[in-house]
């Protein structure tokens, strides 16, 4: 088989002259960029094997934007179970509040890799809903900051008065000004969980329950219930983990072998 058949040109594998290309390269896809781009191996052992090609037309920026989505959605609803555990014991403010901070963080390039997912199908969707994750994100991790505050004021041995003049103030006039930003953060999952659902871009059982963990998310923590915040992050490690997965596994090139030529 000539190498022209093996990337599918019928025919000869060498143009006639005058020619333009053929249309059948041509696709939506951007097959004709990738051909263009395909490296293969020469069975000398290193790298690929004799015969398989790397066939890959996705910019590099977008392959690394995909790794780095997949990799924070692992990180951020792994980090943050032990965020809530640490806030409801006693000692364990600190780590409670920078684990929060460190998966709020994690979240913003996660919620926009899965608003990414919808830009083709829900594009209204995937610009609202990456939006509101940000700045619902954003919040969340003022949120955590104020239990590293807490920590701060406690370990500082601030007097038993001021502390609760303090936790007053914060509680009666800070957090009401904050919480409205803060809301936007389950919000956003659950347009997301719901454009997911609806689009199919993923199996149904992934939009639905990211959908489910949004509506359960402000129930644990604006109600300080640990065992629905523990129920809610759990609701949303599953899918938020799988979507990681295949962000990762979709920011490989894809691997294509071809028939050695004669």
């Amino acid at each position: 088989m000539t190498a022209g058949h093996a990337l599918g040109h019928p025919g000869s594998s060498r143009p006639r002259a005058g020619s333009g290309p053929n249309p059948d390269s041509r696709t939506a896809g951007g097959r004709e960029g990738l051909r263009h781009n395909a490296t293969c191996g020469n069975g000398d052992g290193v790298g690929r094997r004799e015969g398989e090609c790397v066939m890959d037309g996705t910019p590099l920026a977008d392959r690394l934007e995909a790794k780095v989505a997949g990799v924070c959605l692992i990180l951020a609803p792994l980090l943050m179970v032990p965020n809530t555990f640490f806030e409801y014991r006693e000692g364990r403010l600190f780590w409670a509040g920078y684990l929060g901070v460190l998966a709020y963080t994690c979240l913003v390039p996660g919620l926009l890799g899965i608003a990414r997912l919808l830009r083709r199908r829900a594009p209204r969707l995937s610009v609202v809903g990456g939006l509101l994750a940000t700045v619902g994100t954003v919040y969340g991790a003022v949120f955590s900051a104020a239990l590293l505050f807490a920590w701060a004021e406690r370990a500082a041995g601030t007097p038993e008065a001021t502390a609760v003049a303090i936790n007053e103030v914060v509680e009666g006039r800070l957090f009401p000004a904050l919480i409205p930003f803060g809301i936007l953060f389950p919000v956003s999952l659950l347009l997301l969980g719901v454009g997911l659902f609806r689009t199919g871009v993923v199996p149904k059982w992934v939009g639905a329950l990211l959908a489910i963990g949004a509506v359960l998310f402000p129930v644990g923590h604006i109600g300080e219930s640990q065992l629905a915040s523990h129920l809610a992050e759990l609701l949303l490690l599953v899918p938020m983990v799988w979507l990681g997965l295949r962000s990762l596994a979709d920011a490989e090139p894809a691997r294509v072998a071809v028939p050695a030529t004669t």
